[in-house]
């Protein structure tokens, strides 16, 4: 789509903050009134439209997309949203381990042990670890707790939980990544440690690279955006 506007402006509102283009507030491909929770955050998205030169490109655009994807996806589906979360808590990448390469078991047991101790101390999640393909069982009062830590979340810090969650395969660094306990690097290198041992024995091949590549960019977006939020 061609640029059509000329002024880009923020606009108080009484739920938040809009970005008007010619005094006209944003709306999402479901046709909702874009808003955002801070002023920081209605600047930075401001600026991704004043940025754009003849061609608006949604790619080009994080800050928004992450706001559209909390407009028409987060909020209309929060606890569906949720109780997938709490599912996915199963399937964590950090409880599952290597059978065969021991080496890269023991990296698995120094990077991810200590963010299971974390999970135990900071959330109060007791979470066993397998080997190999045996899948864990689901655990209902595990997962409630995990609803119960996310219920008073608003909106946009919920939508920021869960895409660091599915980006990286980990609720729990999800939960730290929310936190502000660890970094998008750090959850990157944290959730693809088996990728980037593989990587480091026979290299990447492009196009798995450039997929890493785009999920650590992506990540580093969730953090901007997150960063801007002041815990709403």
């Amino acid at each position: 789509m061609k640029r059509f506007y000329k002024d880009v402006t923020v606009k108080k509102s009484d739920t938040g903050y809009q970005i008007c283009l010619d005094g006209r507030p944003v709306r999402s491909p479901e046709k909702a009134i874009i808003t955002v929770p801070t002023p920081e955050l209605a600047e930075a998205v401001q600026a991704e439209w004043q940025a754009v030169d003849e061609d608006i490109q949604p790619e080009d655009m994080p800050l928004y997309s992450m706001a559209v994807t909390v407009t028409d996806r987060v909020t209309p589906q929060r606890q569906t949203l949720a109780n997938e979360l709490a599912a996915y808590l199963h399937d964590d990448v950090l409880r599952y381990r290597s059978e065969e390469d021991l080496d890269l078991a023991a990296r698995q047991t120094e990077k991810w042990d200590p963010w299971l101790s974390w999970a135990a101390e900071a959330c109060g999640l007791k979470l066993p670890v397998t080997s190999g393909l045996m899948p864990l069982t689901a655990d209902k009062a595990v997962e409630q707790i995990i609803l119960d830590r996310l219920n008073p979340l608003g909106d946009a810090r919920f939508g920021c939980l869960y895409r660091a969650a599915t980006l990286s395969g980990s609720v729990v660094l999800g939960l730290a990544f929310e936190e502000g306990v660890v970094n998008a690097d750090d959850v990157f290198e944290t959730a693809f440690l088996d990728e980037l041992y593989q990587n480091s024995l026979w290299g990447a091949d492009e196009e798995a690279a450039h997929r890493q590549q785009m999920i650590r960019s992506e990540l580093k977006d969730v953090e901007r955006f997150m960063n801007m939020l002041n815990h709403q």
